[in-house]
């Protein structure tokens, strides 16, 4: 887990805090622990909180704090010698992980200094470079942090990137009996993570042994070091919180100014501003908090919120897993003779003193005389032991000190610890949920000492709301049975010459009828009300991603049988052409619309709701159980709308909301935003 920023995190950081606090005063200094919160008025740009915690980080911060009563001494120097006085310059030394803020008024100039590294340290300096105050005071072999003496930066460590050619890395490597991500880390000015990374945009693996790296590894290392160079050089781009599901919780494992390649297939959480995903990543202590007790309530509920959120996507990513990791298991049985061969040449080969040079050549000679083993070969790596076959159109990474069943074992093993740590985080989500719960209860507990209900008089509901409904994008009311009792109501009371009546097609569904006052609906309500009779059908149940639908006009229903027939009661037949609508997708969008001092739930396709209200939630077929997935929609619902309707939106009963959902489970899949 990443707990302090690096190098290049301060370097791609720089711009940001350059464009929002060079030319601002400084207003006020705090400190909190080991955090210090700098308040700067930049005229015309509004005031910023930047955030300094010495050996760890340095950001702007949205999070309010409780200011101590008492300022230590150290803050109470700072703010004497620094409030109202202007930055003019905020720079990094060298590439170190060093800040220096120049500031200044018409008299003097001060240094303000953030050593980022080891146990950390904030010193303020005079004009000469003069050491006037400090967090921490001591003597080291190479300098001394001691009052009146002049302040010295550490020596400089390891080779810098900017100035390191590719072909400095045969030189850096030599004589190294470590690893080549240990090796890098240590002769290099970079963290261990930033190697990993250059060690996956490379693909040479970051625990081989540096001494074991051939000519052409070398060089691939040279271009994901270059490549690593210029996505730092380019800065900022679609910076992240990554985090990863184990099998109990989910967690926290870095923040990065850009996607990594190492983290490709973890989940994350993108964000405006690096400054904004190291804030959310090293959050706030409660201590810290200067808000109110419904504030600091509100503000765990959106982190649990957030958590949850992370937990669906990393269960996501290990269904995802799972599910390639089977599919390679079973490609391999399904070629077992080809793969068996590809593998027990290769290795005979090795075992016969062959180069792998002369190997790669063997296999090229048999790909153009159209040899089967041979064809299926895309990719040697040499350095991993493994090579990569195409099979049935899908590559799959064999080990070739592996036979084919071993091969397949492993890709099974794999599926199966993904599908057990699918089921540990959905334990984990009933439990965030749980909390979630209780945190309702003491919000409502909160509302109900600081705020007067509201009294609210019983809404009137219309005809059609008791069956499953929504009015489509085109302005058109569908309505949907529940049951049998439902659907032959909705067939032999509700079904008029103009309307036009749908079914899924497959057994299970309701009864579905567009009423038509007048016009003809278009495509879009056809294709709307055929992905809600889909939805509400057995495929939701199913798990079907997709489903089809047709439709007819009320005269080719009929409840009679043909002669000598029988037909169940509530049953339809359906005469002459039906008019298929193929592939509608089994989704559907919750949402919520107000009528004077009412909040009502509504459901349907993600088209039509959209077009009635911005607040909703988008819900797919999965493992969360209804009753979980209920109270999860509710209070994403209560985040969205304005402040002023939350309290409505608190009122809806929960079994409004459960009546809305398919049978089955579901789980959220996007939220829309105001």
């Amino acid at each position: 887990m990443k707990d302090t920023m690096s190098n290049v995190d301060i370097r791609v950081i720089l711009p940001e805090l350059r464009e929002r606090i060079e030319g601002g005063f400084v207003k006020n200094i705090y400190q909190y622990g080991d955090v210090f919160v700098i308040k700067i008025y930049r005229s015309g740009g509004g005031t910023f909180n930047l955030l300094v915690e010495p050996g760890c980080r340095i950001h702007l911060t949205q999070f309010r704090r409780v200011s101590p009563r008492n300022p230590p001494r150290l803050v109470t120097v700072l703010r004497k010698y620094l409030r109202d006085k202007r930055v003019v310059r905020v720079y990094q030394h060298d590439l170190d992980r060093i800040v220096v803020l120049e500031i200044e008024d018409e008299q003097e100039r001060n240094k303000l200094v953030a050593e980022l590294f080891g146990t950390g340290n904030l010193l303020l300096l005079d004009e000469d470079n003069r050491i006037f105050v400090a967090q921490h005071y001591k003597r080291m072999r190479d300098r001394d942090i001691i009052p009146k003496a002049t302040y010295q930066f550490p020596p400089p460590r390891g080779a810098d990137i900017f100035e390191t050619a590719v072909e400095d890395l045969t030189t850096i490597l030599s004589d190294s009996k470590t690893s080549v991500v240990r090796t890098l880390a240590s002769r290099l000015n970079l963290d261990a993570l930033s190697c990993e990374e250059i060690c996956a945009l490379s693909q040479v693996p970051p625990s081989m042994s540096a001494a074991a790296l051939d000519k052409d590894s070398i060089v691939k290392l040279g271009g994901g070091l270059r490549t690593f160079i210029d996505r730092v050089k380019k800065g900022v781009n679609s910076p992240r919180i990554v985090f990863d599901t184990k099998e109990e919780e989910t967690e926290n494992i870095a923040f990065i100014p850009f996607p990594f390649e190492m983290f490709k297939d973890l989940p994350f959480q993108a964000f405006d501003t690096f400054s904004h995903a190291i804030d959310e990543y090293f959050g706030i202590t409660d201590s810290e908090r200067d808000v109110k007790e419904h504030d600091t309530t509100t503000r765990e509920r959106a982190r649990l919120m957030r958590i949850i959120e992370k937990q669906r996507e990393g269960i996501t990513s290990l269904e995802q897993k799972a599910s390639t990791a089977r599919r390679a298991g079973e490609l391999i049985y399904t070629h077992f003779q080809t793969v068996e061969e590809v593998l027990n040449t290769i290795r005979g080969a090795r075992e016969r003193g062959l180069e792998w040079s002369e190997i790669i050549a063997r296999i090229e000679q048999g790909r153009e005389q159209g040899n089967p083993a041979a064809t299926i070969i895309r990719k040697i790596s040499p350095s991993e032991a493994q090579i990569v076959v195409s099979l049935d159109g899908t590559e799959v990474r064999l080990d070739i000190r592996k036979n084919a069943q071993d091969n397949a074992a492993t890709y099974y093993d794999l599926a199966k610890k993904s599908e057990k740590k699918i089921q540990g985080a959905m334990r984990q989500i009933e439990k965030t949920q749980e909390k979630l719960q209780k945190l309702a209860e003491v919000e409502g507990q909160i509302a109900e000492s600081d705020t007067a209900e509201i009294p609210i008089r019983i809404r009137r509901k219309k005809w059609y709301e008791k069956f499953r409904w929504f009015i489509s994008s085109e302005g058109y009311l569908v309505i949907g049975g529940r049951d049998a009792k439902t659907n032959e109501m909705i067939a032999k009371r509700y079904l008029e010459p103009n309307d036009i009546f749908l079914h899924a097609a497959l057994h299970g569904a309701p009864y579905t009828v567009i009423k038509v006052p007048r016009e003809q609906p278009g495509e879009a309500t056809l294709r709307e009300a055929a992905q809600f009779a889909v939805t509400y059908s057995r495929a939701w149940q199913d798990g079907f991603s997709s489903g089809d639908a047709y439709w007819v006009t009320p005269d080719q229903v009929s409840f009679a049988a043909p002669s000598g027939e029988y037909l169940p009661s509530g049953a339809v037949m359906i005469y002459g052409t039906k008019n298929y609508i193929k592939g509608v997708p089994v989704e559907l969008a919750v949402g919520v619309i107000f009528e004077e001092e009412w909040a009502i739930p509504i459901a349907g396709p993600p088209s039509a709701i959209a077009a009635h209200t911005e607040y909703y939630v988008r819900v797919q077929q999965g493992n969360v159980k209804k009753g979980i997935l209920v109270r999860e929609i509710a209070q994403y619902l209560r985040t969205m709308v304005p402040e002023e309707k939350a309290l409505l939106v608190k009122q809806i009963p929960q079994e409004d909301i459960m009546r809305l959902l398919p049978t089955g489970g579901g789980r959220l899949v996007k939220m829309s935003h105001r």
